[in-house]
């Protein structure tokens, strides 16, 4: 009895082990599974996330490159699904979702300027509970223009009669600045550019306040006798304070056969061939006279270069300043304006003899080569790159310095210039060396007592930069930081051997000594005004195989002054500035073909 009882025992036992065992064991099982299954979860949204645009067309993916420190990423849905259909039209989208990346020269993408919009994932889109969307939104500020731009060049053999346009935008607590509030902008904008050279706009706005995305949409038919020639898309707002989001941007070609399937590369040109400007320097309409003759023969040795630069009459007085401590010979391409309506018959007398007057007590007389370009009508805009090419064709030295005429060169400028060049290795590339003289500007506290003395040394300008009550700072630090970051300005403060850029950035716009050449690249005159005029320039050296060296013991300081007109219109006009980033484009698409890059690289191979 006694052995049953105990045997009895041990087999309760065996079976309470063997139950916790089990239930130990399923436990395990379950937290593993559970681990597992999270683990792909979380994977399958990675990759969602990731990969979600990748599957239509591999051509088109989403990069996300890092430039300058930024995340040069626009997250907007590429909207290409063959087959599908969307509004009763087939589901086709000429905006691709790549980023133009801007160390590179290409249009193919979304181009990002100085302001940075944030590429976002919002799973709050009302219209499709439980999905994610990739929206890019960006901080309006009431007094400057927040913009992102793709250009697409049509194909001249695809028939199109309109354009679809459409966009989502949803908005938070954004209110219009009581300044600026007729004026105020956000919108999706497509300015459609002509092959006879006329345009038109579609124009897509949103409301203020907080809202969920709004979607808004509109068909332009063309008419009959117009053939499109590009697109130029423009998300912007401007003259509100808050936040605004950006989806669904699509462009779609209308028309005659809507049933077929539109693949993107049938109707945008990876390849432009249509754009070269036609406003050349045989074809702008002004009176152009010599005026003053540099009647000095000049040391050639001691002064190699000759400052070039370009103003307009009303800023004449600038050149005193810029000129104070300059030692060289000048190069000048002055603009006289108008207040005719329409061209007259004019001698220019009177202008003439104004201008006499306003020279009598400057430094110019004698030591300066003065071209003079009179305007036909009040509606000539100022020429700046016309300008530039003038003043640089009047320059005798092997070395020209291409400089505005609202800044101070440093002091000892040529001798100072020599000895950086014997420091330059004489390498093959040397005659395509572009040296790269810094820029600062004061700080607008400090503008009310200009004029005052300027640094003689580096270290006096370091002071003023690093001491106490800072007034000096790199140009255009705050309000277009990409213009001058290459230069990589601290390492400049301790340079004592000039060195190379090593980033270039399609923003970039330095003010340079270059080799006077007749292999020199121009200016493009299709610039006018105020925009891109400078960093096209600096894209057009880079084409051409140009290496950027920055010297070391020698600057430039802006001397402060009421802004232009121009520049008034291209900060505060989002309409202005749309048809300048459409010119600038179109000079890319110049450029790729006559140098074999982006799109056109492969026409080359």
């Amino acid at each position: 009895m006694a052995v049953c009882v105990l045997l009895k025992r041990k087999i309760n036992r065996c079976i309470h082990r063997l139950c916790l065992f089990n239930i130990a064991f399923f436990v395990w099982i379950f937290v593993i599974f559970s681990l597992l299954s999270l683990m792909v979860t979380y994977i399958s949204f990675i990759l969602y996330l990731d990969d979600n645009e990748r599957v239509g067309d591999r051509e088109l993916d989403l990069d996300f490159p890092v430039a300058d420190g930024v995340d040069d990423v626009l997250l907007l849905q590429e909207g290409i699904l063959r087959g599908e259909e969307f509004h009763g039209r087939p589901f086709n989208n000429l905006i691709s979702s790549h980023i133009i990346d801007s160390s590179t020269v290409e249009l193919a993408g979304w181009w990002m300027p100085q302001v940075r919009w944030n590429p976002e994932i919002d799973c709050s889109l009302p219209d499709q509970p439980g999905t994610c969307g990739k929206v890019l939104s960006v901080k309006c500020k009431p007094d400057s223009i927040r913009a992102v731009y793709q250009f697409l060049p049509i194909n001249p053999e695809k028939s199109i009669d309109g354009i679809y346009f459409h966009a989502k935008s949803a908005a938070s607590k954004l209110t219009k600045d009581k300044q600026v509030a007729v004026d105020a902008t956000y919108s999706a904008i497509a300015l459609l550019r002509y092959k006879d050279g006329t345009s038109d706009r579609i124009r897509l706005d949103f409301p203020a306040g907080t809202h969920p995305y709004i979607a808004t949409e509109m068909d332009k038919l063309f008419p009959a006798d117009k053939v499109l020639q590009s697109v130029t898309v423009m998300l912007c707002c401007h003259g509100y304070q808050g936040s605004v989001k950006f989806m669904d941007v699509t462009v779609r070609p209308i028309s005659d056969d809507h049933s077929q399937v539109m693949v993107t590369k049938d109707y945008v040109q990876k390849c432009p061939d249509y754009f070269r400007s036609v406003k050349t320097s045989s074809e702008l309409d002004f009176d152009v006279e010599q005026f003053l003759t540099d009647g000095k023969k000049g040391d050639k040795e001691s002064q190699p270069v000759t400052l070039v630069t370009q103003v307009s009459l009303d800023r004449i007085d600038l050149l005193e300043s810029t000129l104070e401590h300059w030692q060289g010979p000048v190069s000048v391409a002055l603009y006289v304006p108008t207040k005719a309506s329409k061209s007259e018959n004019d001698d220019h007398g009177w202008k003439r003899q104004y201008i006499k007057k306003k020279l009598r007590n400057s430094h110019l007389p004698g030591r300066c080569n003065m071209v003079v370009v009179y305007a036909k009508t009040s509606e000539d805009e100022y020429p700046v790159n016309y300008l530039r090419n003038l003043a640089i064709r009047q320059a005798k030295t092997k070395y020209i310095f291409l400089l505005d005429a609202d800044f101070v060169p440093s002091p000892d400028f040529q001798a100072t210039f020599l000895s950086s060049l014997a420091m330059v290795e004489r390498t093959p590339q040397f005659n395509k060396t572009a040296f790269v003289v810094p820029v600062f500007e004061y700080t607008q506290e400090f503008i009310k007592d200009f004029p005052i003395d300027q640094p003689k040394t580096k270290q006096e300008l370091k002071d003023k930069m690093f001491g106490d009550g800072a007034i000096i700072f790199p140009f255009m630090i705050s309000t277009a930081p990409e213009a001058h970051r290459p230069t990589d300005y601290r390492s400049w403060y301790s340079a004592t051997l000039p060195y190379k850029v090593t980033t270039y950035q399609d923003k970039y716009e330095p003010y340079l000594i270059l080799r006077n050449a007749e292999t020199l690249p121009t200016f493009d005159e299709r610039f006018m005004g105020y925009g891109m005029n400078k960093a096209t320039y600096a894209m057009e050296l880079y084409a051409s195989g140009y290496e950027y060296v920055v010297l070391p013991n020698m600057w430039a300081i802006h001397v402060p002054h009421r802004e232009s007109s121009a520049k008034v219109q291209f900060l505060l006009d989002p309409l202005y500035r749309l048809s300048n980033r459409a010119d600038r484009f179109e000079f890319v698409s110049d450029l790729m073909r006559r140098h074999g890059l982006g799109g056109c690289k492969a026409d080359r191979e």
